[in-house]
């Protein structure tokens, strides 16, 4: 899929639910959470410098985009992240996902989440324990009670043991930009009715879903609220800087994401169950798009004769 080089990806109202994301989370968990989101930032763009001198390419300012990969990875972690994991994985998701494996609009895999799953190898223990929501640090020399998130236990037991209320507004046990479900959803709508997010795409992932919850059993409540299934519909699996496709053919595509996930939550009760589907996804998703390609090449020829 080509790009004009010289527009921006993302228009501002993404952004504006990119930082009303961050803005919840520092609300949540203080000065910690502003210096996790403020250094995946700064890394990025500096990396993404790197990256393009090394390819003999100028910085420009529209090159931003990777400050909301970089901002979107920062989402995934607990607020207890060490310093040195959000450094090292944020400059993997630049160096490696954008840079390797695709180009500034135009992604094999999302960044985000290829950085999330090398963090997730290396630091499996500092990514998946979180503290108590409303805990609010200091810079450093934290020393807080850590456990598993609402999805964990979720996965394990099958039962909900929050109040509704905590639940929507994010007030349990998750990465900091994933856990506030009202958020999420008015994200969700704003970027659907603006058209950020393809409309196929995001349709066929959420029947997907839907598919996945009655072939495995899972009950509504363990998709929705938690492993981060609503998070990856707004920042992952109908972003249009990774999901190729522009016309129904998206829709086959996340249809198999949307099962994926659900049968990766049933199988390997995964908290980051959309984040691994999505990975194993996107190459079905390409296959899809050079179909969708040559079937548009065809019917432009048979149109021109």
């Amino acid at each position: 899929m080509k790009y004009r080089s010289n527009r921006p990806l993302r228009r501002p109202e993404y952004w504006i639910v990119v930082l009303a994301v961050v803005i919840v989370g520092i609300c949540f968990y203080g000065i910690r959470a502003a210096a996790i989101y403020g250094l995946a930032a700064v890394t990025a763009v500096l990396t993404d410098m790197s990256c393009l001198f090394l390819r003999g390419r100028s910085y420009r300012m529209i090159d931003l985009s990777n400050v909301g990969n970089a901002l979107i990875l920062a989402m995934m972690f607990p607020a207890s992240i060490p310093y040195s994991v959000v450094l090292l994985s944020t400059i993997f998701a630049v160096a490696v996902g954008t840079h390797v494996f695709g180009t500034r609009k135009n992604h094999l895999f999302p960044p985000a989440a290829v950085g999330y799953l090398f963090a997730l190898l290396c630091w499996k223990n500092e990514v998946l324990q979180f503290p108590d929501t409303g805990t609010h640090f200091a810079l450093f020399h934290n020393d807080v009670e850590l456990s598993g998130s609402l999805s964990s236990m979720l996965n394990s037991t099958g039962v909900l043991r929050t109040e509704i209320l905590d639940l929507l507004i994010g007030a349990v046990r998750t990465p900091m930009g994933t856990g506030c479900i009202l958020l999420l959803l008015v994200s969700f709508i704003v970027l659907a009715a603006r058209r950020q997010l393809p409309l196929w795409a995001w349709i066929g992932y959420c029947t997907g879903l839907t598919f996945g919850m009655l072939l495995t059993g899972l009950p509504v409540v363990q998709v929705l609220a938690g492993n981060m299934v609503l998070f990856s519909m707004v920042f992952l699996a109908a972003d249009a800087a990774v999901m190729p496709c522009r016309t129904y053919l998206g829709y086959f595509g996340t249809l198999v994401t949307g099962i994926l996930v659900c049968f990766l939550i049933w199988q390997y009760r995964m908290e980051y169950a959309p984040v691994v589907a999505v990975m194993l996804t996107c190459p079905l998703w390409r296959a899809i798009a050079m179909w969708e390609q040559r079937l548009t090449t065809g019917t432009e020829e048979a149109d021109e004769t």
